[in-house]
């Protein structure tokens, strides 16, 4: 496990590169935005064989040379990006409070209301609250989200992301754009009743899919927003969405990626953090036997499926016939933040989170202060950052972490070899009276 002066380390090497090089960035996902990659996506989801001889020139230029996709897209601000590390900041600002240390907590505070202030600008119009998407083109199974779409996994960041200032600050416009954001999870996004007392969320207001993490999100904003604006239909929506998540859960444990949909019958690692970390945050309030059981035997599953052998995180439960991934950047992210968020309930969850820590800081952090993308199998590393995935991502778990590292008793400083310079009740009955 990382010490203290090890994470701030890691974290200050990344802070630093960050602001050389600047909040607009490439992505893994932008030249699949493009006419040709939206094509070539398009036919190989209808099984045609061209659509896999149009990929294919894209996937090497990500597997070889990610730097050419620059003389095809341009750089872009990512309002998840810039949410997450609004977050991390604000986690900074709260680590550093009783530190001496430069940059002070002022500083922190202050590049977390510059994002804040940044998101604003990034919200998508001609809804009935505000809610973020992507700034590029996302061609998927059943169809093509366009640029600008407002959706659940980028937007509750954004509602934490504010609700976090409010609470810090006391300044009421960050509690009126919070209004504004329950706003849109409430009204904008479409239920799909499962059974008779549980719906599932949509993913943007133009579906009625049953993405189960999608559902996770919503939960948690809508149960948040329930308590901090004393509002009984937010609460309401919140459990049918919940008791969606709870009814979709395997016998195993394990949550498919989304319901009644053969196409999206797969179970992958960061998919599978979401929903057991939205759990943990929405039953904080909740102190609900039933949540914190499906949590239990959500991570017991994700623990012994989505690791292997030596605790490298693994993308899927069951590898794609073509799997040329090792090591994604994304998972690593989101099994620390989960340990992070586990670090009470579960100790082996903030051991493991601990131990991949670590290897991020040691193993995968670069010169330069950001981290791989990913390893591709055979050894060949990704080295292009892109905040959006995974440098924001992983930023904030390393923050996550170093708060839940700040609150154990201090221990002594173990000896390292030599690593290079490289760095309760019954709620289920009570939310039926609701």
């Amino acid at each position: 496990m990382p010490s203290l002066s090890e994470l701030w380390s890691a974290i200050d090497r990344f802070s630093t590169w960050l602001e050389t090089s600047g909040y607009a960035s490439y992505d893994p996902y932008d030249t699949w935005g493009t006419g040709y990659g939206r094509l070539a996506r398009r036919l190989y989801y209808k099984k045609n064989p061209l659509g896999m001889l149009m990929a294919a020139p894209l996937i090497l230029m990500e597997i070889i040379l990610p730097h050419l996709r620059k003389l095809l897209v341009g750089k872009n601000r990512y309002a998840t990006a810039n949410a997450q590390l609004a977050l991390a900041f604000l986690n900074l600002h709260a680590a550093s409070r009783n530190q001496e240390r430069h940059p002070s907590p002022a500083f922190y505070l202050d590049k977390a209301r510059g994002l804040a202030d940044d998101l604003l600008t990034q919200s998508v119009p001609g809804y009935r609250g505000l809610g973020w998407g992507y700034p590029f083109d996302w061609q998927h199974a059943h169809g093509l989200m366009p640029k600008g779409t407002p959706h659940i996994t980028a937007t509750p960041y954004a509602y934490e992301a504010f609700t976090r200032l409010f609470d810090l600050t006391g300044e009421d416009r960050y509690l009126q754009v919070s209004r504004a954001i329950t706003e849109f999870v409430f009204a904008d996004l479409n239920d799909t009743p499962t059974s008779s007392d549980a719906a599932a969320s949509s993913y943007t207001p133009h579906d009625h899919s049953k993405v189960v993490n999608a559902s996770a999100y919503r939960a948690f904003v809508l149960f948040d927003a329930a308590r901090r604006f004393e509002n009984d239909a937010l609460q309401t929506k919140a459990w049918r969405n919940l008791r969606f998540i709870l009814q979709s859960q395997r016998e195993d444990g394990a949550w498919l990626y989304a319901m009644d949909d053969p196409s999206q019958a797969f179970i992958d690692h960061f998919h599978t953090c979401f929903v057991l970390k939205n759990l943990c945050k929405l039953n904080r309030q909740l102190h609900c036997p039933e949540v914190e059981d499906a949590i239990r035997r959500g991570y017991g599953w994700y623990r012994k499926a989505l690791f292997d052998a030596r605790d490298n995180p693994k993308s899927y439960a069951v590898a794609p016939r073509l799997q040329i991934v090792q090591l994604e950047m994304y998972d690593y992210a989101e099994a620390i933040t989960l340990g992070a968020l586990l670090k009470d309930k579960i100790p082996r969850a903030f051991a493991l989170a601990g131990k991949l820590a670590d290897q991020l800081i040691w193993r995968h952090q670069l010169p330069a202060g950001f981290w791989v993308t990913r390893v591709y199998r055979g050894g060949i590393r990704h080295t292009m950052p892109f905040l959006r995935w995974p440098q924001s991502q992983l930023f904030l778990a390393l923050t996550n972490f170093l708060v839940a590292r700040d609150q154990l008793d201090p221990v002594p400083e173990r000896n390292r070899p030599d690593r290079g310079n490289t760095p309760e009740g019954d709620c289920m009955s009570g939310a039926n009276r609701a």
